[in-house]
This record gives C-alpha cells, sequence and structure tokens, in this order.
C-alpha cells in the first residue's frame, strides 16, 4: 500500500489541549490548532502516543505530519504526528542521502526512515526494505509508533538475540500499542551501519525483518538468518556505500 503524508514546519508547538473527549488539539506559532481523532478513523493509541510526545515538545520547533493516504486531509486542520525540529531534518537528510539515482528518478524515503530517542540517544533506521510487510497505513503507523517508543531500549537489551547473526546484527522485542506488550508485540531484526556520525548519540540501522510475536514465536531458523544475511548483502547494490559500513569483528 502506498502511504502518502505532507509535511508542515518548522513551527513552534505552543499549547496542548487534550481535555476533548474525540481530539487532541495542538496549537503552533502559525495561529492554527490542529487535531487527531482519538477513535473513529485512527485507533486511540495514536492520539495518546502523540500526546506524550508533545508534552516533551512544548514550545519547541516541530515539523507536523498530515497523512494523505485516504484523501487530502486539511494540513491546517489535521496532524497523525510531529518530531522535533533537528530529528525532522536528519530524517530528510538521510533520506537524500540514501536515493541512489540510477535511473533518473528519486522517490521520497522520509516516511521509511524511523527513529526512537531516549536518554540522549537518537537511533535512525531505514524501513524501505520491509516496507512491504504492512498492509495498510495503520499497521504501518502502529509501527513506527511502537519502534520510536521503544526501539533504544530494546537494542541496549540483554535479552536482544543474535545467535549465529553476524556482529551488529540482532533481534529486538518491540512492544506494540495499546495493550501489546514486548511479550505479544513486534520481533524485529536490524543490522548496525558505521556512518561518519555514529556515536553514543546517534546510530543509523537498516530494518531486514518484521515478525508479530504471535505469528513467530520461536526464534529464526538457520536457514532464516542465512536469508537475512543475504538480504543485507543485496542492499550494496541499492543504497550509497556510506550506508553499508556494516559492524564487523
Amino acid at each position: 500500500m502506498e502511504y502518502k503524508f505532507l509535511i508542515t514546519g518548522p513551527l513552534t508547538l505552543l499549547d496542548i489541549d487534550n481535555e476533548h473527549d474525540s481530539y487532541l488539539k495542538l496549537k503552533f506559532s502559525d495561529g492554527y490548532t490542529r487535531k487527531m481523532s482519538k477513535g473513529r478513523n485512527w485507533p486511540p493509541e495514536y492520539a495518546d502516543a502523540l500526546f506524550k510526545k508533545a508534552k516533551d515538545l512544548i514550545n519547541q520547533s516541530v515539523y507536523i505530519k498530515t497523512s494523505q493516504t485516504t484523501k487530502e486531509w486539511n494540513t491546517k486542520e489535521w496532524m497523525c504526528d510531529l518530531h522535533a525540529q533537528i530529528v525532522a531534518e536528519t530524517r530528510s537528510k538521510i533520506a537524500n542521502e540514501l536515493i541512489k539515482d540510477n535511473d533518473g528518478s528519486k522517490q521520497n524515503l522520509d516516511k521509511f526512515i524511523l527513529v526512537s530517542t531516549a536518554i540522549g540517544k537518537s537511533y535512525f533506521a531505514n524501513l524501505e526494505t520491509v516496507s512491504d510487510y504492512f498492509k495498510s497505513e495503520n499497521e504501518y503507523l502502529d509501527f513506527c509508533h511502537s519502534f520510536e517508543k521503544d526501539f533504544v531500549s530494546a537494542w541496549q537489551a540483554k535479552n536482544a538475540r543474535n545467535k549465529l547473526m553476524p556482529l551488529g546484527m540482532k533481534r529486538v522485542r518491540i512492544s506494540g500499542l495499546g495493550n501489546l506488550t514486548k511479550r505479544n508485540g513486534f520481533r524485529v531484526v536490524a543490522s548496525e551501519v558505521i556512518t561518519d556520525d555514529t556515536s553514543e548519540a546517534f546510530k543509523f540501522f537498516h530494518i531486514l525483518r518484521i515478525d508479530e510475536k504471535l505469528d513467530k514465536d520461536e526464534y529464526l531458523s538457520d536457514d532464516e538468518v542465512k536469508q537475512l544475511i543475504n538480504l543485507r548483502d543485496q542492499l550494496e547494490t541499492k543504497y550509497p556505500k556510506a550506508y553499508l559500513n556494516w559492524i564487523s569483528a
């Protein structure tokens, strides 16, 4: 499925109104108050995730995301996400640098660059390789919110598994939204890349596989791990070398 979004900003987030039963409302420096439904077309967990994020971004410069997948939603009235200015601009920079223009056409990869921020760390990841996993925009947004919330801690967790995998590749647990805990959320295989910007505060990954825990409870087979290693190798024909410097022993 093709997901479409429009980005507005940078604007300053001025106020948050979470008192309305049906909508979360955010006021911005351009004079407009944008809202997100707490149900109906959107699962209520999305508004809850946005509210928690917005509380940390009050009076900061942000970029706003508005879905255009189902119709041309008014970007001055509606929103589905927001990011701090530095995070949004870093995502765009990475997306532009990932484009390998072999055939004269360029696609926008911004929507496939996810970010998880926690304890002073920002972990960015390219989702494009596994984007066909999602059958709907809701599934895609669910994973995006879940990744954003959990990936930093999941990557550092002692229960992150890398049996038979090369250095820098792990299978980690990520909670889903609502009632989906880490025990019945997602299992994600990612491989870390060393870039010029890599540090304790910044890391970049390619996501190679996503499973829902309830669909794939057991660990990967030897053949499945080999397929992931082959998939990682195939990325060398798709992306610039600067984003393919895999961690090695």
